[in-house]
């Protein structure tokens, strides 16, 4: 996936019916084609440990006098961000308070789960809908599921022909007020600050995309 990409929360959504609507509004009003099928899964894992002092175990390992560095209680969470099913997925770990985004092989989630003794799953959303493509956008929507908990409706906007998220972020929200109702109550995952992990603010790329869920889900108290 190329371009920019914005990640929403419409939080007074209504399941199916809402999701119906801008099924609607994508393909009559905006003359969208529908792609298929869409989900993703967004996992949280917590460790006794945090990331700092793992860092640090080989540090100080190698030379007692070394202190260990102490985290915040943050640095115990990690989040799996995992888009697309069989050789298509695609997954993301984000770590260290959302200081670290990696891009991993799709074994790393297994692998991670036999660590038993570093990280424990705690929670996990999914999100499940539909995808749509524009002339130069593709719109995803899906249900958000926390645990067994409806919470809303997910929307991501992909914008294809740049991928500087600030010259983009005015098309997007005209696409957005062109499919949800006036009066739906929407969390535009404001403040993400993508210095913090050390990727390029200008140009976006799935590491983002991933980053801003994560962002989403901390911010809201999703998980």
């Amino acid at each position: 996936m190329t371009g920019s990409t914005w990640v929403l929360w419409w939080k007074d959504a209504q399941g199916t019916a809402s999701l119906g609507l801008l099924q609607e509004r994508l393909l009559r009003g905006l003359r969208a084609s529908l792609r298929g099928r869409w989900s993703m899964d967004i996992r949280l894992f917590h460790s006794p440990h945090n990331f700092v002092e793992l860092q640090q175990l080989k540090v100080a390992s190698d030379d007692s006098s070394q202190p260990v560095t102490r985290g915040t209680a943050s640095d115990q969470s990690m989040y799996l961000v995992a888009r697309g099913q069989g050789a298509a997925r695609r997954q993301y770990f984000v770590m260290a308070s959302n200081r670290v985004v990696i891009e991993t092989e799709p074994e790393m989630e297994s692998m991670v789960l036999r660590l038993k003794n570093l990280w424990t799953p705690r929670q996990t959303a999914r999100i499940e809908g539909y995808s749509y493509e524009g002339n130069d956008w593709v719109i995803r929507t899906g249900n958000l599921m926390v645990g067994t908990s409806y919470k809303g409706l997910i929307i991501e906007i992909n914008y294809l022909p740049c991928s500087n998220p600030e010259q983009t972020r005015g098309l997007m929200r005209e696409l957005l007020m062109l499919i949800l109702p006036h009066d739906a109550f929407v969390d535009p995952n404001n403040g993400v600050d993508y210095r913090r992990a050390s990727l390029d603010p200008d140009r976006m790329t799935d590491r983002h995309t991933a980053y801003q869920y994560v962002h989403l889900f901390t911010q809201s108290s999703l998980l």
